[in-house]
């Protein structure tokens, strides 16, 4: 089964059906890289159909390779825009919404967390981020290694899911994901589109084409428009270097200096100097 045609005979694919294809995974958000991956793989079958006499001619060979930057600009919701998506969502997948709207993990390390990896620590209650679980192409199956730079980090949980993390670690034994799947099991990109109903929740909130990837940069936003500064969103998010939260959130301090100025201690006003003459 070709990618994103279904079940459609393989000699009434036309031009036009591919083109569908690849407009409907820009519509969703999805990278240049991976468009290109699809486009690449439906050429590859059609020219096995040539070779075999099933078609006369590869038609995906007169669809260019999708081009521009690799990289989606980051996209992030407002915090009530948040909240609505969150109320959207089936009750499972609400924790797991509020969880990467406001901690920022990526989505392979917080499915991989466990209760064992909530600390108490002198600040508050947090979780240890030292592993990440992400979906193979291959297998579709969650795959375990180290987070996407190799360092642990504890992430402080948001208030708002305090008493859901500490209900969990109370109510399930040792080794438990801190957010399940239905089944108890561990949640990967695909199940947690289907059980959430991503597009069609996202669609019927006013926040089309939101991924699941935003939630991250939303609690980037959040964290700044909270007072971070740009080492505190770099060591929540796990940015490898300030550098590098720099580069995607910069523009975002830009508030910053003003912010920081009005909090300033007050003193009364000076007079001002007569004019010398």
């Amino acid at each position: 089964m070709l990618p994103g045609i279904g079940r459609l005979p393989i000699g009434v694919i036309s031009a036009t059906d591919v083109e569908r294809v690849l407009t409907a995974m820009t519509s969703r958000g999805l990278a240049t890289a991976t468009r290109r991956r699809a486009l690449s793989v439906i050429r590859l079958v059609l020219d096995y159909a040539v070779r075999d006499r099933r078609l006369t001619v590869n038609v995906a060979r007169a669809i260019p390779l999708p081009k521009g930057s690799t990289k989606r600009e980051p996209h992030w919701l407002r915090a009530d825009q948040l909240g609505r998506l969150a109320d959207a969502v089936p009750p499972l997948c609400r924790p797991v919404v509020l969880f990467l709207g406001l901690a920022g993990l990526r989505f392979s390390e917080m499915c991989a967390l466990r209760v064992d990896d909530v600390v108490q620590t002198p600040y508050g209650l947090g979780v240890r981020v030292h592993r990440a679980a992400p979906q193979s192409k291959r297998s579709s199956a969650a795959i375990f290694g180290p987070t996407k730079t190799h360092q642990t980090r504890t992430v402080p949980v948001p208030p708002t899911l305090e008493s859901y993390v500490r209900t969990r670690i109370e109510a399930v034994p040792s080794g438990s994901y801190l957010f399940p799947s239905p089944t108890g099991a561990i949640w990967t990109n695909t199940n947690f589109r289907v059980r959430s109903r991503w597009t069609e929740t996202t669609q019927a909130v006013g926040l089309a084409g939101t991924t699941i990837h935003d939630l991250r940069h939303t609690a980037a936003s959040l964290l700044i428009a909270a007072g971070a500064d740009v080492k505190a969103v770099q060591m929540i998010l796990g940015h490898a270097t300030a550098t590098m939260t720099m580069d995607l959130y910069g523009h975002l301090f830009s508030e910053a200096p003003w912010v920081a100025m009005e909090r300033m201690p007050m003193f009364p006003e000076p007079e001002a100097s007569p004019p010398t003459t």
